[in-house]
């Protein structure tokens, strides 16, 4: 996967300010740049601005500069809930017309949506500061299909801001984005498949989106999928639609190959674990979630020798919300399904011998690793209690950018010291 340096990226925000109108329809507030703006002066924008040194998060960034061009501080107060980001999006130098000394911009884009019940705040919003000349709210479609100047991108920046939700999208995606049962890597899969099969020939125009990126932008927690389909762009605009099937096929083949490797890594470590303990009785293993990384793994530990699956016990926490450790129980031969706070329980007690999760992100430089949810409490309690625990990941779920991706509700960033070991596979040059 290919990525800029970090000596040649602007990083800014830009904040779609959403509202339902008195006929129950979606709107979008725009915000026309003075004339005399250094750059993009005249063009319609979103409330946007560059992230500062003393900005712990493109989060704060957007909190700031929506409270120095608009009067919501006044109207809300606290406005920090109802700010939702969305997978961060890339202007190429040749697009950013010189702009920030000729540097790749990479917006990241947030929805801030307003309570609809509250019809005076709604009708009170003013601009503020003196980066705006006009301040206007659109219909989505209006919005969508106007001709005026724009900053770069900003349709597609309003797209990933609201996670695709104002794309027409196949049903087969739309169902696929809906799948809160399986784990990244199983995903990521069925995204290579759809985006093959969706995939048409034809230049795009600056705010269209590509399948594959359409289809990033629904799941942005999960890294595995948004790096595939950025891989699977790249090949395309590279090799041509002719190839789509042979792009497919080789990326399918990177990701089983990846998954393999991540399998392997985690088996060994388990496994050593195992022998080191010697156990006469039983060797219980704890995990937490669903995923078919973790699957291949314990199962491969279950089948290993008569004497291993006599021992063996693997233990699924139920994993609320969601329930996908009752499924995962019935994935792997054997297994047994504990409510979560039985399972801590048992953890604590000095019941688990080991506790392996996955992980749907890792970011780089040990910041941090993204999973389901609950794995945080759930590594709390395996420090304290002494019982190591593991996240395992593949290298398709590593993450370049310096600032953590997206969350969905269902994901929470878990720091990496919380964790015994982040199993990843080296790279294949520094093996």
């Amino acid at each position: 996967m290919r990525t800029a340096t970090l000596s040649n990226i602007k990083r800014v925000v830009s904040v779609f300010i959403l509202r339902q109108n008195n006929n129950d329809e979606a709107q979008v507030a725009l915000f026309r740049r003075c004339s005399q703006m250094p750059t993009f002066g005249g063009h319609w924008a979103a409330v946007s601005g560059s992230i500062e040194t003393q900005d712990v998060s493109p989060l704060a960034t957007a909190d700031r500069e929506v409270g120095e061009e608009t009067n919501l501080g006044e109207l809300l107060g606290d406005y920090d809930h109802l700010l939702n980001s969305g997978l961060h999006i890339d202007i190429a130098i040749d697009k950013s017309k010189g702009t920030f000394g000729g540097r790749m911009i990479r917006v990241y884009p947030f929805a801030l949506t307003l309570p609809s019940e509250d019809i005076q705040l709604l009708s009170n919003i003013e601009m503020r500061g003196t980066e705006h000349d006009k301040m206007k709210f659109l219909r989505i479609s209006d919005f969508l299909g106007m001709s005026d100047q724009c900053v770069p991108s900003l349709k597609r920046a309003f797209h990933h801001a609201t996670s695709g939700r104002y794309l027409d999208l196949p049903q087969e995606i739309r169902e696929w984005e809906g799948d809160r049962v399986n784990g990244a890597a199983y995903l990521a899969r069925k995204a290579v498949d759809l985006a093959a099969a969706h995939t048409q020939s034809g230049e795009l125009s600056e705010d269209e989106l590509s399948t594959a990126q359409s289809i990033a932008i629904l799941r942005p927690s999960m890294v595995p999928i948004v790096n595939a389909m950025n891989e699977f762009d790249r090949r395309i605009k590279h090799e041509g639609y002719g190839q789509i099937e042979q792009v497919k096929d080789e990326l399918l083949k990177s990701l089983t190959d990846e998954g393999n490797r991540c399998v392997e890594l985690g088996y060994e470590l388990v496994m050593n674990m195992y022998k080191s303990k010697a156990p006469s009785t039983e060797f219980v293993i704890g995990t937490f979630s669903r995923s078919s990384t973790l699957k291949s793994i314990l199962q491969r530990i279950i089948e290993s020798s008569d004497d291993v699956s006599a021992k063996v016990r693997v233990a699924c926490s139920q994993s609320t919300p969601g329930d996908e450790g009752i499924l995962m129980a019935t994935d792997i031969t054997g297994a047994s399904c504990l409510p979560d706070e039985e399972f801590q329980q048992q953890v604590i007690d000095g019941k688990m011998d080991v506790v392996i999760v996955g992980a749907d992100c890792v970011l780089s430089e040990g910041n941090g690793v993204v999973n389901k949810v609950g794995s945080e409490a759930l590594a709390s309690v395996c420090k304290q209690a002494g019982v190591p625990i593991i996240s395992s990941a593949d290298r398709w779920k590593l993450w370049s950018d310096i600032h953590c991706p997206p969350l969905e509700d269902i994901f929470e960033l878990i720091p990496s010291e919380l964790f015994n070991h982040v199993l990843v596979p080296k790279d294949e040059e520094e093996r």
